[in-house]
C-alpha cells in the first residue's frame, strides 16, 4: 500500500467519526441530476431522478440523455447497470461491471490493471467514456485508452447506443459510457465501512459517509485504499481513493453541488504471453508467467478531479444546468512488452518509458424547459458545451535482454539506450451549440436534434524519424430524430435515425487534411416496462455504417507511383440486442442480454470482419433474496455468459476461440448492518485468449473468489 492510502482511508474513517454529531431529524428532498441539484424529490416533472441510488436492479431513466426523459420513452438503446447489480456480480472494475451488457465486448488486453477496455457495437470505446456527462480522457488522439475510475465511487453505469455527437460531440458511431459518481444525498444520514480480498493476493478497505447537516447542506466522503492484483502476480495495481461531494442549497430556487475526486495508484502494465508459446505450452502456466522485472516495471500514476453543477428553477416551468469540471492527470511509467521468439523459448523484449501530463477544463450549459401548443407538449433543451485539453508526452522505446520461459531469471536488466523517441505537445479546443426538442402528442413520442461543432487542434509529436504535425480545424453539423409510440400497457416501438462525427490526424494522398470518419445509424426499437412487477425489456435492431475511414492506396502521381490514404473505406454493422432486467415475485431477479451482430469492412481489409465483435454473445443472471423464514437475509446468486468466437483484429489472421464463463455470488445481511459476501468469477477456471497484439496474447481473467464484510448503518 502506498503512502497515501493510509492518509486517506485515516480520512474517511474520521469524517465517518466527526461527523455523526451533525446527523440532523429534516428531510431535504434535493436530489442530484448530471452534476446539478434538482427541486424535487426523486422526479423531474414525473420522471424517475437519473442521478439519484437505487434500492434495486431496475433504472428507469438515464443522465445520459441528458434531459432525465424515462428510457421507455426514449428513442435510442440505452441501459443501467446501478450500484446494486454490480455489488450482486462482485464486480471490481468498469469492465466487470458492463459484462452482462449487450452489445459490450470486454477484456480486450485482458486483465489489464490500467484502463478499462470496451468494444461496443464494434468499435473501440477507449476514449468515448464519461463521468457525469462530460468526457473522462488523457490524450487527445484516438483511440486512447481513458485512465480507470474507481468502481466503488459510481452509483451506476449508463450505456447509449448509435451515434451521440448530438448530445456529446465527436466520438465514434458506437455509443458511449457514462459513470455516475456518489453523490450528497439530502434524505438522511449513511455510513458504511468494510474490507474485501481475494484469491489473487487482492486486498482492500473501504468507506461511505453521508451526512446531513441541516435542509441546506449535506455532503458525502467517499474512499478506497488497497492492492489489485491480476493472474500475475506482479501485475497489480496499488490504489488509493478519495471521492468527496457536497449540496448546497443557495435559495429556494438555486441549487449548487460539489464534487472532487482523487486517484494515486500504480498500474503495472501487462505484457501479455508470447503469440508463438500460445498452444505449445500448459495454458494455465503460461497465464501466469512473469515476463516483465521488477528492476525496470514502474509506475506513477495520478488524477484528481474539480467540479461543480449549478441549477437555477426560474419558477415558470424553465430551468438552467450547468455542469463543469477540471482534470488534472499525470502518468509516468516503464513497462516490459514483448517481441518474438529469438530461439527455443528465448523472448525478445522491450521497454517502453512514458511521461505523460494531460490537462482538461470542460463545461456543459443548459438551458430547459416545457412549452405546450394545443395538444402537443414540447420539452425544450438549449444547450452549449465547451472544453479545453494540453497534452503533453514523451515515449521512448529501448531494447532490454531477453527472458527464458523454461529457465527465467530476474533483476540485473540492461535497458539500452532508446531507439525510438517521440515528444508530443498537443493543445486542443472544443465548443458545440445543440437543441433538442422531445415531443409528446397522446402517445405519440418524437425527438428532434441537431448540434454544430467547432474543433482545433494545435501541435505535433517530434520524432528521432521526423515530426508529425496535429493541427487541424474542423466543423461538423450532426443530429437525431426519432419517432415512438407508447401504449398504455407499458409497451413502446420506436424508429430512430442519428449521425456522428470523429476528427482524425494527418493527411491524404494529395497532402490534404483528413477529414474525420462519419457515423450514421438506423434502429428500430421495441420496449417493455411491465405493470405486474418492476422490470424493463428492450430490443433493438440497427444498421450501422462509419464512412470515409482510411484506405491505403497507390496511384500514380505526377509521372510517378505514390502509395498514401484515400478515405474510400467503410465500415458496416447489421445487428439486434436484447436486454432484460426485472425484479420479480418472492425475491426473484434477473438481468439477460443477446447480441448478434454481423459486419463487413471495405477498403483497407474489403471483406474483412471487424475485430472483437462476436457474431453471437449473450448473458443471464438470475438471483433469489429468502424474505422469510430462517434464511432470511441470505441472498444466492449466478450468472452464465457466452462470448462467440470472434477475429483478433481487422485483418481476420486470428480467430479467438468461443468461451463460455460461469459466476457465482452470496451475500447475508445480519439485523444489525453486517453484510458477508462472496464471488466466485469464472468458476470453472476456463483458460482462454480474449485478445491479440502485434507480438503477445492476451488470457482473460482466471477463476477469482471475492470475499467481502461490510457493515451499514
Amino acid at each position: 500500500m502506498n503512502k497515501a492510502q493510509p492518509l486517506l482511508l485515516g480520512v474517511s474513517v474520521l469524517a465517518v467519526a466527526a461527523t455523526s454529531a451533525f446527523a440532523q431529524d429534516q428531510q431535504d428532498p434535493r436530489q442530484t441530476f448530471m452534476g446539478a441539484i434538482v427541486l424535487d424529490t426523486v422526479t423531474i416533472e414525473g420522471f424517475e431522478n437519473p442521478s439519484a441510488p437505487l434500492e434495486g436492479t431496475v433504472a428507469h431513466s438515464s443522465a445520459t440523455t441528458k434531459t432525465g426523459r424515462p428510457i421507455l420513452e426514449t428513442q435510442s438503446s440505452v441501459s443501467v447497470v446501478p450500484r446494486a447489480q454490480i455489488e450482486e456480480q462482485g464486480a471490481t472494475n468498469l469492465a466487470e461491471a458492463l459484462s452482462y451488457s449487450a452489445g459490450v465486448v470486454t477484456e480486450n488486453y485482458g486483465g489489464d490493471p490500467r484502463f478499462d477496455s470496451l468494444f461496443l457495437r464494434g468499435f473501440n470505446l477507449e476514449n468515448d467514456k464519461f463521468l457525469d456527462g462530460l468526457r473522462l480522457m488523457r490524450s487527445t488522439q484516438f483511440p486512447t485508452s481513458a485512465p480507470a475510475f474507481e468502481l466503488y465511487g459510481l452509483e451506476r453505469v449508463e450505456v447509449l447506443r448509435g451515434p451521440a455527437s448530438v448530445l456529446y460531440g465527436a466520438g465514434t458511431p458506437a455509443g458511449l459510457v457514462n459513470m455516475v459518481q456518489k453523490r450528497a444525498q439530502a434524505d438522511g444520514d449513511f455510513t458504511e465501512l468494510g474490507f474485501s480480498l481475494d484469491s489473487k493476493g487482492s486486498a482492500s478497505a473501504f468507506g461511505d459517509a453521508n451526512r446531513v447537516v441541516d435542509d441546506r447542506f449535506a455532503y458525502r466522503i467517499t474512499a478506497k485504499g488497497g492492492n489489485d492484483k491480476t493472474d500475475v502476480e506482479e501485475i497489480d495495481n496499488k490504489r488509493a481513493y478519495l471521492g468527496l461531494s457536497a449540496s448546497f442549497a443557495l435559495s429556494e430556487a438555486t441549487e449548487l453541488e460539489l464534487m472532487a475526486s482523487y486517484h494515486d495508484d500504480a498500474p503495472i502494465s501487462p505484457t501479455g504471453v508470447p503469440n508463438e508459446l500460445v498452444g505449445l505450452v500448459d495454458a494455465k502456466d503460461l497465464r501466469e508467467f512473469y515476463f516483465g522485472d521488477d528492476s525496470v516495471n514502474f509506475s506513477d500514476r495520478k488524477m484528481a478531479t474539480l467540479g461543480f453543477g449549478l441549477t437555477h428553477d426560474f419558477g415558470n416551468g424553465w430551468r438552467l444546468n450547468n455542469t463543469f469540471r477540471y482534470t488534472d492527470f499525470d502518468w509516468d511509467y516503464d513497462g516490459i512488452y514483448l517481441n518474438p521468439l529469438v530461439g527455443g523459448t528465448l523472448v525478445g523484449r522491450g521497454v517502453i518509458n512514458q511521461r505523460e501530463s494531460f490537462r482538461t477544463i470542460a463545461t456543459d450549459l443548459r438551458l430547459a424547459g416545457r412549452v405546450t401548443s394545443g395538444a402537443m407538449t414540447h420539452d425544450l433543451t438549449f444547450g452549449v458545451d465547451a472544453q479545453k485539453l494540453k497534452e503533453r508526452a514523451y515515449t521512448g522505446f529501448s531494447t532490454v535482454s531477453p527472458i527464458d520461459y523454461a529457465a527465467p531469471s530476474y533483476g540485473s536488466v540492461t535497458v539500452e539506450a532508446p531507439w525510438y523517441t517521440a515528444n508530443k505537445s498537443v493543445d486542443a479546443r472544443q465548443i458545440g451549440i445543440y437543441a433538442l426538442d422531445e415531443i409528446e402528442y397522446g402517445n405519440w413520442r418524437a425527438t428532434a436534434g441537431l448540434r454544430h461543432e467547432w474543433t482545433r487542434q494545435s501541435g505535433q509529436s517530434a520524432t528521432n524519424y521526423g515530426t508529425t504535425d496535429y493541427a487541424r480545424d474542423d466543423q461538423q453539423l450532426t443530429g437525431h430524430l426519432g419517432l415512438g409510440y407508447l401504449w398504455d400497457n407499458g409497451v413502446s416501438v420506436y424508429a430512430a435515425y442519428s449521425t456522428s462525427y470523429l476528427p482524425q490526424p494527418g493527411f491524404d494522398i494529395d497532402n490534404s487534411p483528413l477529414k474525420p470518419t462519419h457515423g450514421k445509424q438506423f434502429e428500430l426499437g421495441a420496449k417493455y416496462e411491465p405493470t405486474a412487477f418492476d422490470g424493463l425489456f428492450t430490443a433493438a435492431l440497427y444498421d450501422l455504417r462509419e464512412t470515409d475511414r482510411n484506405t491505403t492506396v497507390t496511384e500514380e502521381i505526377g509521372g510517378r507511383p505514390i502509395t498514401g490514404t484515400r478515405q474510400i473505406g467503410e465500415a458496416r454493422i447489421r445487428g439486434l440486442e436484447l436486454e432484460g432486467v426485472a425484479e420479480l415475485a418472492e425475491g426473484w431477479s434477473l438481468k439477460g442480454a443477446y447480441t448478434y451482430a454481423s459486419t463487413e469492412i471495405s477498403g483497407d481489409n474489403d471483406g474483412n470482419e471487424l475485430a472483437n465483435t462476436p457474431r453471437h454473445a449473450a448473458s443471464l443472471w438470475l438471483s433469489h433474496e429468502f424474505q422469510s423464514g430462517a434464511m432470511q437475509g441470505l441472498q444466492l446468486g449466478g450468472g452464465i455468459r457466452h462470448i462467440g468466437s470472434r477475429w483478433s483484429s481487422d485483418a481476420n489472421t486470428q480467430r479467438l476461440e468461443a468461451v463460455t464463463l460461469v459466476d457465482l455470488g452470496a451475500s447475508y445481511e445480519w439485523e444489525n448492518g453486517i453484510v458477508g459476501r462472496l464471488n466466485i468469477n469464472n468458476v470453472t477456471d476456463e483458460t482462454y485468449i480474449s485478445a491479440v497484439g502485434l507480438n503477445s496474447s492476451y488470457y482473460g481473467d482466471g477463476r477469482t473468489v471475492q470475499a467481502s464484510l461490510t457493515r451499514k448503518w
